[in-house]
């Protein structure tokens, strides 16, 4: 039986960070969700705890359309195939029909607005779960941009949202990646958390692959 480590305030939700996003608007006041959410002790004794929330940054744009193609095969970059599971707060149950809104800069760190109404998307998309929690999507490796003194790492962006559950706003890194903290530009970013900073490595066909498993808390 799963017993209860305990249950934080949700009171930095709406609290608004200055200068972390960078990028090619210069937009300067960020939203972040609140991440200090559940944890649970497990059978075996491991901790279970939500994915942890970050920044959501100034490139945010609704009504992405629905594809597992974020990047079209024209788009220049290194191929990248992301694939992992969302699951509920016990860490162990799938999150079938989970929306998982994605955005991110390309390979020169560059974003791009949609430049008319339902599209183009360049580089966004929203994907929902299968009926057994996973989810899929094929992009490139986006690329690091400078924001105020300093560069921010690489880093993909996800809204996630289910049922029941509390929408999960938070981003990707990669292992490796020669701006995670402490060389991070924005120092309000959650990049120093492992369980978002995912390794890279050789698919069959060329390119590189990761998984992200991502774990919503309860409503």
């Amino acid at each position: 039986m799963l017993r209860l480590l305990g249950r934080a305030s949700a009171g930095a939700a709406g609290l608004v960070l200055v200068g972390c996003g960078g990028g090619d608007d210069g937009a300067g006041d960020l939203d972040a969700a609140a991440g200090d959410l559940d944890a649970l002790i497990l059978p075996d004794g491991a901790t279970c705890s939500p994915t942890t929330s970050d920044v959501l940054g100034p490139f945010h744009r609704p009504g992405a359309p629905s594809r597992t193609m974020i990047a079209d095969l024209t788009e220049a970059g290194e191929r990248i195939a992301l694939d992992g599971v969302v699951l509920g707060s016990d860490c162990t149950t799938p999150l079938a029909g989970a929306v998982l809104d994605v955005w991110q800069a390309d390979a020169t760190g560059a974003y791009h607005e949609p430049t008319a109404a339902g599209g183009p998307f360049r580089l966004r998309g929203q994907v929902a779960s299968a009926a057994d929690g996973t989810w899929a999507i094929d992009t490139i490796r986006p690329g690091h941009y400078r924001n105020g003194p300093g560069w921010r790492p690489a880093h993909i962006h996800f809204i996630v949202s289910a049922p029941g559950h509390r929408s999960l706003t938070t981003q990707l890194y990669f292992a490796g990646d020669q701006f995670l903290p402490p060389n991070d530009s924005c120092t309000s970013c959650g990049s120093d958390d492992p369980a978002r900073i995912i390794p890279l490595s050789p698919r069959s066909g060329g390119g590189l692959a990761g998984e992200f498993r991502i774990v919503l808390g309860r409503a």
